[in-house]
């Protein structure tokens, strides 16, 4: 979609008459109440509606809805997999994430995941992909600022629900492998096709590692400055032959775990104190090790002083992992999962969230005037991902962001 100006409230009320149908919601009047920010999605616009209707029993009722609409430019469709992380979102909320919530219901799980928006529906055709999901703001939910990291307390809410979100597939990997094992087969790397469709992943990290080198040249020393340097001749290795050749758990992951992709709950009148988080955005779910998911909230997320207290964090979400396989019914959980072993392929796979950092903390540290429309970016000739290749202004924050992910890296060798 170009712009979500080309979206019509009758376009959305022929989408929402096929969507809601299972609802019984009929005779549908639709307003737009607004859109997301400019840059927030690459492949998608976020839509926010009301759609007011009548039961079966003839009964007024009101819905506030998102829909994520896939971007309409042939263009982009061409160059980027938009159409192909449309389907994948489609069906992790349409069939796994529904499965995993069910499962936990069959297990008489007392604390579950269930960190997701309710899914009312989906519409496809041949250009376009709408998924219809509620408005969490209309429930108290809401972002945290894009350009801050997350508290101590955010950061302790994440990693725990992540760690109940992996551990199911560990679970059904030992008492339902037949009907796991289907889901895994339908699930494909999206990030894969970006290059095959003439994305440039090289030179956009090449690009976000030479600017942070620009910007930290004068604070760290030169020895930690080539490492950082060498993780350009890392990328390929990173992004795909260790994915090939990676042992160890592998689960179905969340995959695109920026802080923009987690909405909060607060506690009344204090901002720092989350009582609930939901997930968003499931289009780079892959069958991977947790520690993608892991190492990539963990290094776009955390401060400074979080870092001090990475080990501790780590603790938290083994802690979490374990106690969720007990709750599914797995005997000894702690020995099909050992801390030690966590902590092994934490530091053989971690660098895939300190490589995502390098590009992340550019993201968040973007003005909304320097961002660029990835359709009309398309249109103009260039290739995906292009606008990443611009520099931005504000150079403070994107040092306050990527140094103590350089520094922490090198202290601990794993860069």
């Amino acid at each position: 979609m170009a712009s979500t100006n080309s979206t019509s409230e009758n376009e959305i009320q022929t989408w929402l008459n096929i969507v809601l149908k299972d609802e019984n919601f009929n005779d549908i009047s639709v307003k737009l109440q607004g859109n997301s920010e400019k840059g927030d999605g690459f492949m998608g616009d976020i839509v926010f509606i009301s759609a007011e209707g009548t039961t079966a029993n003839q009964l007024s009722k009101k819905y506030d809805l998102v829909l994520k609409c896939s971007k309409k430019s042939k263009v982009l469709r061409e160059k980027a997999p938009v159409q192909e992380a449309f389907v994948k979102e489609i069906f992790m909320y349409k069939d796994v994430l529904p499965y995993f919530i069910q499962y936990q219901k069959e297990k008489g799980v007392k604390d579950p995941f269930n960190s997701v928006p309710k899914f009312y529906g989906s519409f496809a055709d041949e250009n376009t992909e709408v998924i219809v999901l509620e408005n969490l703001k209309s429930n108290g939910y809401e972002l945290w600022p894009k350009k801050e990291p997350l508290s101590r307390q955010h950061i302790a809410l994440v990693v725990t629900e992540y760690g109940k979100y992996h551990a199911m597939s560990l679970a059904l990997q030992h008492q339902r492998p037949t009907e796991f094992q289907k889901l895994v087969d339908t699930i494909q790397d999206v990030t894969e096709k970006f290059g095959k469709k003439g994305g440039d992943l090289q030179a956009i990290f090449n690009k976000c590692i030479d600017e942070s080198l620009e910007v930290l040249k004068y604070d760290l020393g030169d020895s930690i400055l080539l490492r950082w340097k060498d993780l350009k001749n890392q990328v390929t290795s990173i992004l795909k032959d260790a994915v090939k050749n990676r042992t160890g758990l592998k689960v179905i992951l969340h995959g695109d775990c920026w802080s923009n992709n987690f909405m909060f709950i607060h506690k009344a009148g204090e901002e720092k104190v989350p009582l609930k988080v939901t997930f968003l955005d499931w289009q780079l779910s892959k069958y991977d090790s947790p520690i993608v998911d892991l190492s990539y909230f963990l290094f776009t997320c955390l401060s400074k002083d979080g870092f001090e207290a990475l080990d501790e964090i780590l603790v938290t979400y083994h802690t979490s992992f374990v106690n969720h396989l007990a709750q599914l019914g797995i005997e000894k959980p702690d020995t099909l999962y050992p801390f030690d072993q966590f902590l092994a392929e934490w530091r053989g796979s971690c660098k895939y969230g300190i490589l995502m950092a390098s590009l992340l903390m550019k993201i968040v540290s973007t003005e909304k005037d320097e961002i660029v429309d990835s359709a009309q970016a398309a249109e103009s000739g260039k290739k995906f991902g292009h606008s990443l290749l611009n520099e931005i202004r504000n150079k403070d924050n994107y040092k306050r962001r990527i140094q103590p992910v350089v520094q922490y890296a090198a202290k601990y060798n794993l860069i």
